[in-house]
């Protein structure tokens, strides 16, 4: 009883995390790309390898452990022991840290309500003394949300990334999602079956205001506290992810690997080879990761051509714009992933 006791306090690590990079996005973008670039990163930098499952090929030390894909289940949290001083990465979804002390500039943001639970994990009340963490020597850490919160204002350490993908695609993820949940206890909006909810009423009344919420918190913050805010367009890093890769640990301060890692980890990380170690391991590594090939499947043809239409971006861009979302860095036209899927569904 004595050595069970002594493992199950292993797995909990005692010290509270105060500083906490944090690398975000809204729900419906992919972080799961730089959860896995940045695991291998750690697993490296610590002397260990990862066999790439296509080529066979070894990336770092032969001798080394290999990676456990075991220990990767969605987080949040990342252990990086030697990749930050704070030991620990989150990389998930949450409004950007220390956001709190400015967001009654923004009137509409705290009656503003997100459209489903998980859009804010460091501020959603959950037991924070119990914090999943990925890789590490413990299963769980205690993390002092206000003590990150403030050191977003007062310490260089406290870094935040922030991966943005399209609005409007965002929107048809979100949608397809809470239309086709097998769980009737979360497959409601408010107290209306989604079946019941137009796309339209849903995109401007549910879908946009809580995009905006998370993104006006990151971009707030990039103006308050100068350096302290990365942000990344997910279109971007998908055309280039070696060179996005490098400007996100650059802001992190981790810009000391060589160009050949960085494009060995971003090999190791593409979508082909996790599908392979799954199909070896019997794992779902990115079981929390819904891609929009998947999510647009089942969204109704007139719904697609909806959020095709330049007039409904038009007003849904508007509608940004007035809570404060600096629209400039959006593209005029849909993003050609969208567009791609679209047509996978039979859309115009």
């Amino acid at each position: 009883m004595f050595e069970r006791m002594l493992r199950a306090l292993a797995r909990h690590a005692h010290r509270p995390v105060k500083i906490l990079p944090v690398v975000a996005c809204v729900p419906g973008a992919d972080v799961w790309f730089l959860r896995f670039t940045f695991a291998f990163l750690s697993h490296l930098r610590q002397g260990g390898h990862v066999v790439d499952r296509l080529s066979g090929q070894c990336i770092g030390d032969p001798a080394g452990p290999s990676f456990n894909f075991d220990h990767v289940s969605g987080g949040p949290l990342l252990w990086a022991p030697d990749l930050v001083p704070s030991r620990h990465l989150f990389i998930g979804h949450t409004v950007c840290p220390g956001f709190n002390r400015i967001s009654s500039e923004f009137d509409w943001w705290a009656s503003a309500a997100f459209s489903a639970p998980g859009y804010d994990y460091l501020h959603d009340g959950v037991n924070y003394g119990h914090v999943p963490v990925d890789l590490g020597p413990h299963a769980f850490v205690p993390a002092s949300v206000g003590d990150v919160d403030a050191a977003a204002w007062t310490h260089t350490g406290q870094r935040m990334v922030f991966v943005y993908c399209d609005p409007i695609e965002q929107a048809v993820g979100g949608f397809s999602y809470i239309r086709n949940q097998a769980r009737s206890a979360r497959s409601q909006i408010g107290e209306r079956p989604p079946a019941d909810w137009p796309f339209h009423e849903y995109l401007f009344q549910r879908a946009l205001p809580s995009y905006a919420k998370i993104f006006v918190s990151y971009q707030a913050m990039a103006q308050a506290v100068p350096g302290a805010v990365h942000i990344v367009g997910e279109d971007a890093l998908r055309a280039e992810p070696a060179r996005i890769l490098s400007s996100v640990l650059s802001h992190l301060n981790l810009d000391h690997w060589q160009s050949a890692m960085i494009d060995a980890v971003v090999h190791l990380s593409r979508r082909e080879h996790v599908m392979a170690i799954e199909s070896e391991f019997g794992l779902s590594l990115i079981r929390s990761r819904g891609s929009r090939k998947t999510a647009t499947w089942s969204v109704p043809e007139t719904v697609v051509r909806a959020a095709r239409d330049p007039s409904l971006r038009r007003e849904a861009l508007t509608l940004l714009a007035s809570m404060g979302v600096n629209t400039a860095y959006f593209r005029a036209t849909l993003p050609s992933p969208f567009q791609a899927d679209a047509a996978a569904t039979g859309g115009a």
